[in-house]
């Protein structure tokens, strides 16, 4: 049974009624002066890579990737070192996810690979993701954000979700259900820190991973490494976790004292790269 698009979606809402810096201690001496101070830096590096001539030689190339995965585990091993989470709160941090993802598909456009890889976008084990700002199915402005994993069923997501109609759980099901209608769809791939693609067959177990969970409650109270319950971005984390990628840039956001990775933590970090920007489009093969 399709699921209708006009009915009111919650999905990863966790974190709805409370500024995000609200539930986690403040744990840093640094001011949130200091850390957009050192956001804003991160950013200027990447807008030097974004400016930089990569020219046509394949030396000045692999240079150039070198760079920018150099600069991605920098800017990991950054927000990592952030015991307080008021960044989550900066219009900065927000733009250097922005920034990393133009860099990121720089990448792809001096990649052979590429070329590929456009012949079929839709990959298995890739994450779909919008942003806080953007709107969810039903049109409402999203407070969180939300991922979703390429199912090896062309068109299906296995995705974590809170919805009126069909409950709340781990659903396995056509991408349509929660994207139609939604806005700034990314879809990204997961790599080793030093951009080595993750192979099909990892791909194959984090999708085997996400399918055993069809069906899980949906909660927000819950460790990020327990298996009995799921938000979207925990369920991302841990499919991919389970074959040795361990997507969460941070650990600095609590909900009430319990670690929480955020749909913002996924793509911040150094083993995910962005390959496509799809939009209000759904995401298909194209």
């Amino acid at each position: 049974m399709y699921f209708k698009k006009t009915l009111s979606i919650l999905l990863c809402t966790a974190f709805l009624t409370v500024p995000i810096s609200t539930n986690a201690q403040e744990k840093s001496n640094s001011t949130l002066e200091d850390i957009e101070y050192g956001l804003e830096e991160k950013v200027s590096k990447v807008n030097t890579l974004l400016k930089k001539d990569v020219g046509i030689e394949s030396n000045s190339r692999e240079n150039f990737f070198n760079e920018v995965n150099q600069l991605h585990i920098e800017i990991e091993d950054y927000l990592k070192s952030l015991e307080s989470d008021k960044f989550y709160n900066t219009q900065v941090h927000i733009e250097l996810i922005d920034k990393l993802g133009e860099l990121d598909l720089k990448v792809e456009q001096y990649s052979n690979k590429n070329l590929l890889r456009a012949s079929k976008s839709w990959r298995y084990g890739d994450i779909l993701y919008y942003g806080i700002g953007n709107s969810n199915a039903a049109g409402e402005k999203s407070l969180t954000g939300h991922t979703a994993v390429l199912s090896n069923i062309d068109f299906f997501v296995i995705e974590a979700a809170r919805t009126k109609s069909n409950g709340a759980k781990v659903f396995h099901w056509n991408r349509d259900k929660l994207w139609s209608g939604a806005s700034g769809i990314k879809q990204y791939k997961v790599t080793s820190k030093l951009g080595k693609d993750a192979t099909a067959v990892e791909r194959s177990n984090a999708v085997k991973f996400g399918k055993e969970q069809i069906g899980e409650p949906y909660a927000l109270k819950t460790s990020i490494w327990s298996t009995n319950a799921w938000y979207c971005s925990k369920l991302t984390n841990a499919m991919w976790n389970d074959v040795g990628y361990n997507l969460q840039s941070s650990n600095a956001y609590t909900i009430d004292g319990v670690i929480a990775v955020l749909p913002r933590d996924i793509i911040a970090d150094a083993n995910v790269r962005l390959i496509k920007s799809w939009g209000k489009t759904l995401p298909g093969n194209l």
